[in-house]
């Protein structure tokens, strides 16, 4: 998810230009990764004229577009900086294919090979939660709505979902994880958000979900928007519901996943009416810390030591240079030593840098989530998953515990077999997130609903 993720879910299409002999590599090749996740790669021209290439896992319901294309008649090569993977390859004329390596953290081998014409599509996962819920008779009244963020020119669209009967109602609002996301809070083709409310309102608790600003139906520049801009939106649509009729204001509480769970604190500290709060994978260390541990997930063995040291001194330079072009120019320099030293891809030390210093990265590197934690008076319940490898249960629920310590009604607790998006998974990995047919555990759905029913009985 730009996710607290340097991975898959939170790709930006990406353009690129590639010579005229790349004619010869248009339309679909195909192949496995390791054995294990199939990938397509389309080459094809824009209407514009523009040479374009996308890389797709159809079992991970992921598309991306990729950057630094090259070909001619012996090599094809790529890159995809954000994802801090890459592809070399040379042309077997007898296999009829491309033979390579893939490139992401370890290597890999990965052979391409040209798709026939008519040969079906793989087939997505299942995602049985949402076709259940597609086919139920509902229990709650689902509304398109739209309201006003404190931003001028942002309206946000959304969906308020409300049980039927007369009220009034607890509510709930749910605060996205960091990326373009939709009301839906889709990662991987599960639509985590919709699982979520459809859950809680049929427990009786009406639920608010919302485009992020300039996505979807909401109107305003998600491009530019910090971690600050998606709290105000947050607290707009915890406003907006307090007009309600049908909406109890003295239960409305936040449920905020990932950068959500670093956001919901944010309003609950300023916000002293907001009833309770739920936090799914909030950090509760520094945004530079976590990211160095998600960095160092993806590190080869060998590597990962020096990998670490590299991305401790470019993150810490971020942190200290206030100026945001010397803060660039800084971490390039430092990446690009990287790259010398094989610790990052070939030609992604600009792109890394670049990514690395967005307004939303910097705000998010130095944020620190203990001051509204130690601030916030209302009932709290924190959950992790055991095997999150992107906000890792110990570092962040210790941290959090000591930050909560003086609130006695905060709730702290690891959830086992459960990765970051809150599914029963095996190792955790995010390259498990797609395939797990699961968008929520069952047992994560019961403790949440279970915990806001007692808290505004």
């Amino acid at each position: 998810m730009k996710t607290f993720l340097r991975g898959l879910a939170v790709i930006a299409a990406l353009g690129l230009t590639v010579p005229a002999s790349a004619e010869d590599a248009q339309g679909q090749w195909s192949g496995v990764i390791a054995g294990q996740l199939t990938v397509v790669l389309d080459v094809s021209k824009s209407a514009d004229g523009q040479w374009q290439a996308t890389l797709a896992s159809p079992s991970q319901s992921f598309s991306a577009k990729v950057e630094q294309l090259t070909t001619d008649a012996t090599h094809l090569s790529f890159a995809l900086p954000k994802l801090q993977a890459s592809y070399q390859a040379t042309w077997d004329d007898k296999a009829k294919a491309w033979t390579g390596t893939w490139t992401q953290g370890q290597k890999a081998p990965l052979t391409l090979k040209r798709v026939p014409a008519g040969t079906p599509a793989v087939t997505a996962p299942s995602r049985p939660q949402e076709k259940a819920i597609a086919a139920a008779v509902p229990t709650y009244t689902s509304e398109d709505v739209k309201f006003a963020s404190s931003a001028a020119g942002v309206q946000l669209a959304g969906s308020l979902s409300v049980p039927k009967g007369a009220g009034p109602w607890p509510a709930v609002v749910l605060v996205h994880g960091s990326g373009p996301n939709t009301r839906d809070e889709e990662v991987f083709g599960h639509k985590i958000f919709l699982v979520l409310a459809d859950h809680l309102a049929r427990q009786g608790i009406a639920v608010l979900r919302y485009d992020k600003r300039g996505i979807g139906g909401s109107s305003g520049d998600y491009k530019t928007a910090t971690t600050h801009d998606f709290a105000d939106d947050a607290q707009a649509a915890v406003n907006f519901l307090r007009t309600r009729p049908q909406i109890n204001a003295r239960h409305l509480g936040v449920i905020g996943h990932s950068e959500g769970g670093l956001i919901a604190p944010m309003l609950a500290a300023r916000d002293p009416q907001l009833g309770f709060v739920v936090l799914m994978a909030g950090p509760g260390v520094r945004g530079e810390l976590l990211m160095v541990e998600q960095l160092a997930y993806h590190s080869e063995v060998d590597k990962a030591a020096r990998q670490r040291a590299m991305n401790q001194t470019m993150l810490a330079a971020i942190v200290a240079e206030r100026d945001p072009e010397q803060a660039r120019s800084k971490a390039q320099a430092i990446l690009e030593q990287g790259e010398r030293e094989d610790l990052v891809v070939q030609g992604a030390a600009a792109l890394e840098a670049k990514t690395f210093t967005t307004p939303w990265f910097r705000t998010f590197l130095s944020l620190e989530p203990g001051p509204a934690l130690r601030a916030m008076r209302q009932p709290v319940l924190v959950l992790n998953g055991e095997l999150d490898r992107q906000v890792p249960a110990k570092l962040d629920l210790d941290a959090m515990r000591i930050a909560l310590a003086n609130n006695p009604r905060a709730v702290v607790k690891e959830l086992p077999k459960l990765n970051h998006l809150f599914q029963t998974a095996t190792t955790g990995a995010p390259a498990e997130y797609g395939q797990i047919e699961e968008t929520l555990a069952p047992s994560a759905l019961a403790v949440m609903a279970d915990w806001i029913r007692s808290q505004v009985q």
